[in-house]
């Protein structure tokens, strides 16, 4: 079991280098807005940060991918270049996900530092791969409190008619997750604090519940933002207690 991992998204310097329509959409904030492949062949994508920088965690979401449908990535010295392996092949997303939109995340055994990274697919099914948003970062992790977790949140509307039945205004259900770190030591807090005043409310942020997650893996992994910001309270002179939420974009 995993603490909770929350990775503020780096800047990716240039459109990624990929086949397909849509490249540019990887990039934007809504992930509704997608890149498509031409077909359901193999391919890669190959990501430009623009400076080295230090990764650990990747996020490819909101795809189609099949469940038997597979990734690897690797650093390069150059854009496609040079390549060595950081993660070995392996299934994209979970195979539990009940869709229809499938998360895709991998965190390295180790970070790698590279200003160039490659992600190579195989969608294995039928239908040529979509993702909507692409994500490297760092993770910050902190096992959290019990109690809290994920709620519902139903973005429709329902009112009560004098007959009997319901006007019902059709909207989305999607996740909200809260969440307290009980021992923050002066350090993490002062980490999370730095990726909170940069992420804010507005500004797009990924949440795993639990990386290590045998079941249930898809609905743990959140892309939206901060719901609300609390105080941090000193528990004694090493110790912070902090509480939030963030609540997914669908």
């Amino acid at each position: 079991m995993s603490g909770v991992l929350i990775i503020k998204p780096l800047p990716i310097a240039a459109t990624p280098t990929v086949t397909g329509t849509g490249a540019a959409n990887l990039l934007t904030v809504d992930p509704n807005e997608a890149w498509i492949a031409p077909s359901a062949a193999s391919l890669t994508i190959d990501i430009d940060m623009g400076a080295a920088v230090t990764v650990d965690s990747f996020y490819l979401g909101y795809t189609n991918a099949d469940a038997a449908a597979t990734w690897a990535i690797q650093r390069g010295i150059t854009l496609g270049g040079g390549l060595v392996t950081i993660k070995p092949s392996g299934a994209m997303r979970a195979s539990d996900s009940d869709g229809p939109r499938h998360h895709c995340f991998a965190r390295l055994a180790a970070p790698a530092t590279s200003r160039f990274f490659r992600l190579i697919l195989s969608q294995a099914g039928g239908q040529p791969l979509y993702a909507g948003a692409l994500i490297l970062g760092v993770a910050f992790e902190k096992h959290r409190e019990f109690g809290e977790g994920r709620t519902p949140i139903d973005t429709g509307t329902r009112q009560d008619l004098p007959g009997g039945g319901f006007g019902i205004g059709e909207g989305v259900v999607k996740a909200q997750f809260a969440f307290t770190f009980a021992d923050l030591t002066i350090a993490e807090r002062n980490a999370l604090w730095s990726i909170k005043k940069d992420r804010g409310l507005s500004r797009p942020v990924l949440l795993v519940e639990d990386a290590d997650l045998a079941t249930g893996m898809n609905d743990a992994i959140h892309y939206g933002v901060f719901e609300r910001f609390q105080a941090y309270e000193r528990v004694n002179p090493a110790y912070t207690r902090w509480a939030g939420s963030v609540i997914e974009w669908v």
